[in-house]
């Protein structure tokens, strides 16, 4: 930054009208070529905001994106996490089964081996029996018929030796019977739990499979997480950078206007030294400042871009530096108002007129009245609202007014 501009830039702050009474006035083409780089600067102020503003919406929409992918996975994971849940009660279901049957099958082994001991002991009284028939031999079955009393005795004695020898054939064969179910049936017992056993195998293989989905899935998120802690971090970054380039970008501008101010007073003697003239000649009461405040009526700012400054109905509005008008118009916020551009980025606002004495198009010269105060828009009472905007944005207009 050269001398010049550094002296305007440390000065202007504390006011143009203080550093023109202290320092020698710059020449005007020292203020022009100062004027030019400062512009230069501006533009570049307003490229590299257009450039961060253009990441802080890339890095946006990629943290969107990643948390968008991070709550598809979350979802993911708890789907697998009620498959899981489902797999552990079919499996606790199956490992009840499989206890169930060993504890029949116990039963059946039970029932078996005592079947098998009532057959034994069967057998051992039917050997018993075969052996004292045998030792009797067939004289003692023929004795004991021949000593029967008569023919009915004899055949019933017949009789009850056929129903020994039937009955103890029966019982063998009842035996076997039951001996043969009951192996049968700890048989299917027996392939029952085989088949659960392996069911609960697949069951748990599959809620491997899920565990180790479920793991896998909560690394992508630990990995979508850490993506997105860095993109919010670079959207710090460039939000930090964003807000020095719009301080920078507002110095600026306040040295553009500085600039602008110090030409117009070379170009044109007239009025405050500033270059601007006090827009109402019949006040200089201010009845709101510039910056924040409460809304004086339904619809009104609470950020107040001008100051308002309090006069009769009629009194002149006149242009606080020569220009050219770019909108003289009527707007339900506003009311009548003018706005008149002066170059170097530089415009003046004039809102609440009761009437509009210039066009759109017309040039106007530092002083000629061109509205008059009214109540036109938001308003309270007669009042003019006068504002400044210096590239793009609006400023405190006593920074260039008295």
């Amino acid at each position: 930054m050269c001398l010049g501009l550094a002296l305007i830039t440390a000065l202007f702050s504390a006011s143009i009208k203080e550093y023109l009474i202290v320092q020698a006035k710059p020449s005007l083409s020292e203020l022009e070529e100062e004027e030019k780089k400062l512009e230069q600067k501006r533009k570049n102020a307003v490229d590299e905001i257009k450039s961060l503003k253009s990441d802080i919406q890339s890095v946006e929409q990629k943290i969107k994106e990643l948390q968008g992918a991070k709550s598809n996975l979350q979802a993911y994971i708890s789907q697998l996490d009620a498959q899981a849940n489902d797999l552990t009660s079919k499996i606790q279901a199956v490992e009840q089964k499989i206890e169930e049957k060993a504890q029949e099958i116990e039963t059946k082994k039970t029932e078996l081996a005592e079947a098998e001991a009532e057959a034994d002991r069967q057998y051992e009284l039917m050997k018993k029996r075969i052996c004292y028939l045998y030792e009797s031999g067939e004289q003692s079955f023929f004795v004991l018929l021949l000593e029967s009393e008569n023919m009915s005795e004899m055949l019933n004695r017949a009789e009850y030796a056929l129903q020994i020898s039937q009955y103890d054939q029966n019982m063998k064969e009842k035996l076997k019977e039951v001996k043969d179910t009951i192996a049968e049936y700890k048989a299917v017992l027996e392939r029952e739990q085989e088949e659960q056993k392996a069911l609960l195998a697949e069951l748990s293989s599959q809620k491997e499979a899920v565990n180790k989905a479920i793991h896998a899935k909560t690394q992508e998120i630990a990995s979508y997480q850490a993506q997105i802690t860095t993109a919010v971090g670079e959207q710090g970054s460039y939000e930090a950078q964003l807000q020095e380039q719009e301080e920078l970008l507002q110095k600026v501008q306040t040295q553009i206007a500085a600039v602008a101010a110090a030409k117009a007073e070379a170009e044109d003697g007239d009025g405050g030294a500033s270059g601007f003239a006090w827009p109402c000649p019949a006040s200089h009461r201010i009845t709101s400042g510039y910056g924040e405040r409460e809304a004086p009526i339904a619809g009104a700012s609470t950020y107040h871009r001008g100051i308002d400054v309090g006069a009769s109905q009629g009194s002149a509005i006149v242009a606080s530096a020569a220009g050219r008008v770019t909108t003289a118009a009527y707007s339900s916020s506003a009311g009548n108002y003018v706005v008149i551009s002066h170059g170097g980025g530089i415009s003046t606002v004039y809102m609440h007129a009761s009437a509009l004495y210039v066009s759109e198009g017309e040039k106007v010269t530092k002083g000629q009245k061109i509205a008059a105060v009214g109540s036109t828009g938001f308003s309270t009472g007669p009042h003019l609202h006068f504002g400044i905007i210096v590239g793009g944005n609006y400023v405190n207009p006593l920074s260039y007014v008295n």
